[in-house]
């Protein structure tokens, strides 16, 4: 048994492997660990002691490990992400996925680089994507890497854990004046207005919007409540109903009598993907002269309105469902809170 350096040879040249050598009752067996220098001896040390321990443990029989490539690991990885851990945006890793393996899908996953994964970034930002954009589908590739391994179809350090994500501007958010909300509403259709007004007025994310059914409205007691399955924490969060929003509720009641969802397609039907507004939402904004403005700002102007007429910024937490403090923070105003601090001082001196 040891570690050892071998060359593989291919039709585009030469290129040395860490390899390790067992053997399984009685036969030698030689497994490719990766390429010197994206995987260290270390490494290779570590992958031999584990197979030691298969070996003990009578785990390890004939059948050869072969590593997979990108490409051929992706169609497991999405059905454990969809499947087993009912992730619900699989359908943005199988996009990342996508371009992944445009890139880099043919290569194994032992032979993919930090410099690969750095390339890839390049590539993606030449093409007009956002940084972003970019770090998503690292995200999913990282994560990719990590239950391979998990299943003993990858060894070693992740390469994407080498490889610094890239800078975001997460604090540009476009907040909607009254103005635009009044002229937005005015041009938006009879099955979109409602879910515009839920969003002004909860705050709630699209998906959490669309998919609430009226077992989650509680009239009686004034408030919507989130299944843990439908929030981004995955923790279960009570939203209280103003009186705007039990008047669009009352109305929507009407509209859908019996059925399970609070809000319908204009063919009556429930929505079962989140981007089903995104063209509806667009004319209406494109009719009301409303440039640069996402769905999803409609939850920061929420959150902004909330902040500025003296909410506790607690309560704002726990209504927009965040677990840090800090992301409920970038809605406050410093300057104010300096402000009146300072006031405060001056209240003290008299």
């Amino acid at each position: 048994m040891g570690v050892f350096k071998r060359v593989r040879k291919n039709k585009y040249g030469s290129k040395l492997f860490w390899y390790i050598r067992y053997s399984v009752n009685g036969k030698i067996r030689w497994e490719a660990v990766g390429k010197v220098g994206a995987v260290t001896k270390d490494v290779a040390r570590g992958m031999l002691e584990n197979r030691k321990r298969q070996l003990r443990l009578g785990q390890l029989d004939m059948i050869k490990v072969e590593i997979p490539t990108l490409a051929q690991f992706a169609d497991e990885f999405l059905q454990y992400v969809r499947d087993t851990k009912a992730k619900r945006s699989w359908k943005r890793d199988e996009l990342s996925l996508k371009h992944l393996n445009n890139f880099l899908g043919e290569k194994k996953l032992s032979a993919i680089t930090p410099g690969d994964i750095q390339d890839y970034q390049s590539s993606r930002l030449k093409d007009g994507k956002k940084p972003a954009t970019v770090n998503r589908e690292l995200a999913c590739l990282k994560h990719l890497f990590n239950v391979a391994k998990q299943r003993n179809k990858f060894f070693g350090e992740n390469p994407v854990s080498r490889v610094k994500f890239l800078e975001e501007n997460n604090h540009v958010e476009r907040i909607l004046t009254p103005e635009e909300e009044n002229k937005l509403l005015s041009n938006s259709a009879s099955h979109l207005k409602p879910i515009i007004l839920t969003a002004i007025n909860t705050g709630m994310r699209k998906g959490e919007i669309i998919s609430l059914k009226w077992s989650n409205v509680d009239f009686d007691n004034d408030l919507i409540t989130i299944e843990a399955t439908n929030t981004k924490s995955k923790k279960q969060k009570k939203i209280p109903i103003n009186s705007v929003l039990r008047k669009v509720f009352l109305e929507q009641k009407l509209k859908t009598g019996f059925d399970e969802y609070v809000f319908h397609t204009p063919e009556g039907k429930p929505y079962y993907r989140q981007d089903s507004l995104k063209k509806s939402f667009l004319g209406a904004c494109k009719r009301a002269g409303i440039k640069r403005l996402r769905f999803h700002d409609l939850r920061h102007t929420a959150a902004t309105r909330m902040m500025e007429n003296g909410a506790n910024i607690v309560a704002v937490s726990k209504i927009l469902g965040h677990s840090d403090l800090k992301t409920t923070m970038r809605y406050a105003h410093p300057d104010e809170s300096l402000k009146k601090a300072v006031e405060n001082l001056v209240r003290n001196s008299l």
